[in-house]
């Protein structure tokens, strides 16, 4: 596993090309043999990052959840992350295009919950108790 020094160089990277707007080399081309808990280990970084520039954690993110698409990338089950604050928007707002470096869209479906979740050993009916509801929601 990458070290926290690697992981915090990797966020900052990931940071600025967002920030910049400009595209950065996929990290796994840079470290072969890159591994899921090295990109959650980046995320984590990433995460100190933004929150040290002000953003907030507003929400969670569950991706990859078809098996097709986890056959696509290697992996075997669902990936997660985080939305901050400042990447919501509502019916009717512009979304700036500029923000994005090459958008594409994903309907997804958003479960808005009315308390939190905990794990390790969350179950399938804590995440449906603990949902006020679902909306569709749009993936840029």
């Amino acid at each position: 596993m990458i070290d926290d020094a690697t992981a915090t160089e990797l966020a900052a990277r990931i940071a600025e090309a967002e920030r910049s707007r400009t595209p950065t080399k996929q990290i796994s081309q840079l470290h072969p043999g890159f591994t899921i808990d090295d990109a959650y280990a980046v995320q984590l970084a990433g995460v100190r990052i933004a929150e040290e520039a002000g953003r907030v954690v507003r929400a969670r993110k569950i991706g990859l959840t078809s098996k097709v698409m986890q056959d696509a990338v290697g992996i075997t089950e669902p990936d997660h992350g985080v939305i901050y604050d400042d990447m919501f928007y509502a019916h009717g707002d512009t979304i700036p295009f500029d923000r994005f470096i090459a958008p594409r869209l994903e309907v997804e479906l958003a479960f808005v919950l009315a308390r939190d979740l905990a794990g390790p050993g969350c179950t399938v009916d804590d995440v449906l108790d603990a949902t006020d509801y679902v909306t569709p929601a749009i993936e840029i």
